[in-house]
């Protein structure tokens, strides 16, 4: 078993059809399959085998797509970093990953001279001048390698429930099964899907990318998903359907500019990563004429376990279970509630991930007993299976789809001099969904602006993660406990 065999079958059986479109050029399934042999080719004559990591740090694009595939093939485990990220952030999850090779753009590269040491990579690669002759040292034969179905294929950080990075250990099984399910549900050979989540994302990258290729479609990417420039592309393009998180839809729904394009080639919009407003479906249906399709999960479920056909949705719900997958709510106490009842969701199957790269005691905390996983998400089900999502799991804020822990800005926010105490919370934003709010407490006599603490951390923290506003006060209430008071803070 192995995941580059979602490419190779249909480059067997469709050699010519397109497989990959980005930026005009197109990517026939033959091509693409014969690159990223030469990529797997590359590392084994590297020396890099079976089992060892290599870093990604990339924005969506062919470099991405054929040096993951590429080392799907070769049972190298790639470390797939959000490309958001500050050099700070990428040092941690690339040096606790132990990953040998990094490859990244010039740009990025030069960023990371700064933590160059603290990375623990043999060698950095820039994709922009030396990924063409690395791909020409390879070969276009390569033999597949046939891993069994538990084997580590790809390593996906998340800060998860705790805040620390933790590396997702997603096996071959568990990507493979997730996008060949989605794919049953949603496309066809003869879709055009335009991937408008990043591919660094699992969203993007498994029920996106491989989710289309499981059934012999068309991915079209882009580098970055920006309003103007993808309905430009949509109308010369002339995708079917188009995966996004909430964020990007709202943008493109509020464009004026959305009415001067002809978006009829679209019939399915696909959402995830946060709930969709009860509003935009409304206006996806009526304005854009195209169905929705929302669906649900997180990384360590590989990552989708509830999804539905567009003409079986439910507005206010994210679907029903997919494949395997089992589902319950429990309360806190891990008792299995009744129907229309609130509490936890729990899941088990063929999605559940490995676990936490190196975090037992991490993995124990979620990964429970009989092979449930712990979502954290609250949440109601109807007698039908549908999943209605209640209310964030923790503290998390979602960004757009962008997953921020508070801890990340506040531990930052305490290095400065002045702060003498801070809490980080989400305040709702109408495009992006929720956005970092933080609520600072000065130390006596000490002065700072906001503008100020803001430019503190913006070398630090990804741009996602910065707070979009600072509200001084003179002391954060807390329980007696010590715990921020968050709901009353929101």
């Amino acid at each position: 078993m192995n995941i580059g065999d979602l490419l190779s079958g249909p480059a067997a059986t469709r050699s010519g059809h397109p497989a990959l479109i980005f930026q005009g050029r197109t990517y026939s399934y033959g091509e693409l399959d014969r690159l990223t042999n030469r990529f797997a080719s590359a590392l084994r004559a590297a020396g890099i085998g079976a089992g060892q990591v290599i870093g990604l740090v990339l924005e969506s694009g062919p470099e991405l797509v054929i040096a993951a595939l590429g080392a799907f093939k070769a049972g190298v485990v790639p470390n797939i970093v959000n490309a958001m990220l500050r050099p700070e952030e990428v040092r941690t999850v690339v040096a606790d990953s132990g990953a040998v090779w990094l490859l990244t753009d010039s740009e990025r590269k030069k960023n990371l001279e700064s933590v160059r040491e603290g990375l623990g990579v043999q060698r950095i690669i820039d994709v922009d001048t030396e990924f063409e002759s690395l791909l020409e040292s390879g070969s276009d034969d390569f033999a597949t390698v046939d891993l069994t179905p538990n084997t580590v294929a790809c390593l996906l950080y998340t800060s998860g429930t705790t805040g620390n990075p933790k590396g997702v250990m997603l096996t071959h099984l568990n990507i493979i099964d997730n996008a060949e399910q989605f794919g049953r549900i949603h496309f066809s050979p003869d879709d055009r899907l335009l991937v408008g989540a990043p591919l660094f994302h699992c969203w993007g990258l498994i029920n996106g990318l491989l989710g289309i290729f499981s059934v012999g479609g068309t991915a079209v990417i882009v580098r970055r998903c920006k309003t103007e420039p993808t309905l430009e592309l949509i109308e010369a393009v002339r995708p079917t359907q188009f995966l996004a998180v909430p964020a990007i839809i709202n943008q493109m729904t509020r464009s004026p500019a959305r009415a001067n394009h002809n978006l009829t080639s679209l019939r399915v919009i696909h959402s995830a990563a946060a709930p969709m407003p009860a509003e935009l479906i409304s206006a996806l249906q009526q304005d854009w004429k195209v169905g929705y399709a929302e669906s649900y999960g997180l990384t360590e479920v590989s990552p989708v376990i509830t999804t539905t056909a567009p003409n079986e949705m439910r507005i206010g719900s994210c679907g029903r279970a997919m494949g395997d997958t089992e589902l319950k709510v429990v309360d806190p106490h891990g008792r299995t509630l009744g129907i229309g009842e609130v509490g936890e969701l729990w899941a088990r199957g063929t999605a559940v991930s490995a676990g936490y790269y190196k975090r037992p005691e991490a993995t124990a905390e979620v990964f429970v007993a009989e092979g449930w996983f712990r979502t954290g998400d609250i949440v109601r089900m109807d007698h039908e299976g549908y999943v209605f999502i209640v209310d964030r799991a923790k503290d998390m804020i979602n960004v757009g789809g962008e997953k921020v822990y508070p801890r990340d800005a506040e531990e930052v926010l305490f290095r400065h001099p002045a702060v003498g105490d801070a809490v980080v919370v989400a305040a709702p934003d109408p495009i992006l969904g929720e956005i970092p709010r933080a609520v600072v407490a000065l130390k006596p006599g000490a002065e700072v602006s906001a503008e100020e603490l803001i430019a503190f951390l913006r070398p630090v923290l990804a741009t996602f993660k910065l707070p979009r506003d600072i509200e001084f006060v003179s002391a954060v209430p807390r329980s007696a406990s010590g715990k921020a008071l968050r709901r009353l803070l929101r």
